[in-house]
């Protein structure tokens, strides 16, 4: 099989949809040396210092806008490189040779519109729903969207196929060896982190419920070490004038990172006291099970597919309730045997979320639809 593989999220800022194609792609690198893949990005030498395998041919995709590249470059390549199957992200091509595979991780901005304003427009929310539509397949990385797809789109049940979204164990791991420990070191000083901290990781927008999370810590730490810090960790993304505007209001306590290098965040997570994410939805979660993986206790809302990723392994919390993120975090930091407990849990459950699985389920599909 030839397949093709839009990569130009690749070439983009940190966020889950370069976190997919970064763990699906090394795996199917791994799996499948019989197909042959093309990965189509805007810096092809980058992708290939990311994935260097026979089986891959890396091609530059242009220009960045998709008006032009998807109904117009997009398919030229498809047919010059004689693809079996095309996959992209929540756009594919307006028109094509070939059958075409499409994963939309969450339709949140339909479901929740009000915590997207300004961030989606309706050209490309349409250019969504018509993706959908075309494509051969749908994927996506939980069945909380899988049902959102069906209910908002009308798609036949066949058409959407779940495979969740999973972790990188080999960077994702409680860090106990002596060059671990010496990693854990290099960070600690790199980021100045002398004292305890609670952490928090993900694009820093209206969504991830930053604004509560600091009121809530604010409340905790005064009951605890006033030497704690929140540390605060991500890409600043649309309305973050309103997280920022809460930090200046009285920031002690309370330290914002920006987006770190990808080698650094394991010992972030490991480093950490507890791991807070009070998303009011998502359609994952990657920072979650990240963070169960290394070993760290964590405290949720109890809201879109995070129950379906954490399980019994996470503290749940109401994420409109102040007080009750103040209470969790404030026992989590006081009753070691609670805060053992859930890191057992959460580095049992991580352990069901592979990218081996989730490359052979994708595979899988490739091969249904060619």
């Amino acid at each position: 099989m030839r397949i093709g593989i839009d990569g130009h999220h690749l070439n983009g800022k940190p966020q889950g949809s370069r976190t997919y194609l970064l763990g699906l792609i090394q795996q199917l690198a791994r799996i499948a040396p019989d197909d042959r893949f093309f990965i189509y990005s805007f810096a092809p030498e980058e992708t290939r210092r990311l994935f260097d395998a026979p089986s891959f041919t890396h091609r530059r995709v242009f220009p960045e806008s998709a008006r032009l590249r998807l109904p117009f470059v997009v398919p030229a390549l498809e047919m010059r490189d004689r693809l079996s199957v095309f996959h992209s992200q929540y756009i594919c091509p307006p028109l094509s040779l070939v059958p075409e595979i499409v994963t939309i991780h969450d339709i949140l901005f339909e479901t929740h519109p009000d915590l997207f304003m300004g961030a989606f427009s309706r050209r490309s929310v349409e250019l969504i729903r018509r993706s959908a539509r075309r494509a051969r397949r749908v994927l996506t990385v939980s069945d909380f969207s899988r049902r959102a797809l069906l209910e908002r789109y009308r798609l036949p049940e066949d058409k959407v196929v779940t495979i969740h979204d999973a972790v990188d164990h080999a960077r994702f791991h409680p860090m106990t060896g002596a060059d671990e420990r010496n990693r854990l070191g290099q960070v600690k000083k790199r980021y100045a982190l002398e004292k305890p901290y609670v952490l928090s990781v993900g694009r820093l927008e209206p969504r991830k419920n930053l604004v509560r999370l600091i009121r809530a810590f604010r409340q905790a730490r005064r009951k605890l070490d006033p030497g704690l810090e929140l540390i605060l960790v991500g890409q600043k993304d649309f309305r973050f004038a309103e997280i920022e505007e809460e930090i200046q209001s009285a920031p002690d306590g309370v330290r914002f990172l920006g987006p770190v290098p990808d080698e650094d965040l394991p010992a972030l997570y490991n480093l950490a006291r507890i791991f807070v994410f009070p998303s009011l939805v998502e359609g994952f979660g990657m920072p979650l099970l990240e963070s169960m993986a290394c070993g760290t206790p964590v405290v949720a809302s109890r809201r879109g597919a995070l129950p379906e990723v954490g399980g019994d392994a996470v503290a749940w919390v109401e994420p409109e309730d102040e007080e009750a993120i103040a209470v969790v975090i404030t026992d989590l930091m006081t009753d070691t045997g609670r805060a053992d407990h859930l890191r057992r849990a959460g580095l049992a459950k991580a352990q069901e979320f592979s990218w081996e699985t989730a490359a052979r389920q994708t595979l899988a599909v490739y091969h249904e639809c060619a």
